[in-house]
């Protein structure tokens, strides 16, 4: 097991990286957290393999958990779940301020998140990620939220966990495609801080697909460690330097809003498409080189992941576009790259050239 901390201004915690360490939950929070009336938001499939080994863990310390289950879609992270869990907390927690525990991928966490930042001001809870997405991304750094029809996540604030126990045990669950969701904000990582990273991935794909842990340690701590040092000097998103997490991000959550958060597109599969729109977009301006632009869209094919939208998606994407939280005073701003391992955000782009490269819905 492998442990690092996210040191903030407003507050330390730890991350506990390692094979089967759901089993040591008691073990890595504090007693005085697992003390008060637990909930646990997850959904049927996660609890289905490991609420059992979740509830053991937990049993020696507490005997007042109550379970409440959110669909598995990106439709969960909405207003009705959000209520339906705060009812819950207030259930089990009307004396004292209960622990809420998020037991699930990037949705769990998101939805759970919000509900632990919200309900009587402010709870603690615990991320315990169960995808690729979640461990390397979503579960750190404080960022959660519910979705509106017009955009993701335009309704949030930044609340950090009190721990984040990520177990690799639960990427042996994955379906593929799960598994290369995840892997596109791997990849992510590479492109915007790690060209090491990057080549790593790019020589090890076939391990990393087959979860080969040995393999899956490195990538899952090196993306917690590199986000972990981004969000520690820029906690609030304020000076621009967190920003760069968003490389991918502003195309794909558009293509997401566009898809009316369907199946037809992961959050990774928008993303990696989102990847290439932003290194379209860069290689215009003549800020990317051709032959950066291609490695980065072979390694997103290699890993079994879309590149492109129909055109037909276009207006759609763009209308989805102008909601972006991240365009501020009416300035575009997008996370581009500048070769693998470095990127710059970049201001009033043409609106021209952002249409002309939605229109070809990525390359």
């Amino acid at each position: 097991m492998k442990k690092l901390n996210v040191n903030l201004d407003t507050c330390t915690y730890p991350i506990a990286i390692g094979e089967g360490i759901i089993q040591k939950i008691h073990a890595l929070v504090p007693k005085s957290l697992l003390s008060a009336p637990i909930l646990v938001v997850t959904n049927k499939n996660i609890w289905s393999l490991a609420g059992g080994i979740l509830l053991k863990s937990l049993g020696s310390a507490n005997d007042n958990i109550t379970i409440f289950e959110v669909p598995d879609s990106e439709k969960a992270k909405s207003f009705v779940t959000y209520q339906k869990i705060i009812v819950e907390l207030a259930k089990i927690g009307h004396r004292t301020k209960p622990l809420l525990i998020a037991l699930g991928g990037g949705v769990v966490g998101d939805v759970a998140g919000f509900a632990a930042a919200t309900y009587r001001r402010g709870i603690p809870f615990i991320q315990i990620p169960t995808t690729l997405l979640a461990q390397v991304d979503s579960s750190i750094g404080g960022k959660v939220a519910i979705d509106l029809p017009q955009a993701k996540n335009l309704v949030g604030t930044f609340y950090q966990p009190s721990a984040v126990v990520t177990d690799l045990s639960f990427l042996k669950t994955l379906p593929v495609r799960e598994l290369r969701n995840g892997l596109s904000e791997v990849i992510k990582y590479g492109i915007i801080h790690d060209a090491k990273l990057f080549e790593y991935i790019s020589a090890r794909l076939d391990k990393i697909l087959e979860c080969d842990m040995a393999s899956m340690e490195h990538v899952v701590w090196t993306c917690a460690a590199i986000k972990a040092d981004v969000v520690g000097c820029d906690e609030f998103d304020v000076s621009g330097v967190r920003a760069q997490l968003n490389f991918g991000h502003t195309f794909g959550h558009a293509i997401e809003t566009a898809s009316s958060y369907s199946k037809a597109y992961t959050h990774g599969e928008a993303v990696a498409i989102g990847m290439v729109m932003a290194g379209d977009l860069a290689r215009q301006i003549s800020m990317l080189t051709s032959v950066e632009f291609e490695k980065i869209r072979a390694l997103l094919n290699r890993a079994g992941l879309p590149t492109c939208v129909p055109a037909s998606m276009g207006k759609e994407i763009l209308e989805a576009l102008d909601y972006d939280k991240k365009f501020l005073d009416g300035k575009r701003r997008f996370v581009l790259p500048m070769r693998i391992g470095a990127v710059k955000i970049v201001e009033e782009i043409p609106y021209e050239t952002i249409k002309e490269v939605v229109s070809r819905g990525g390359v």
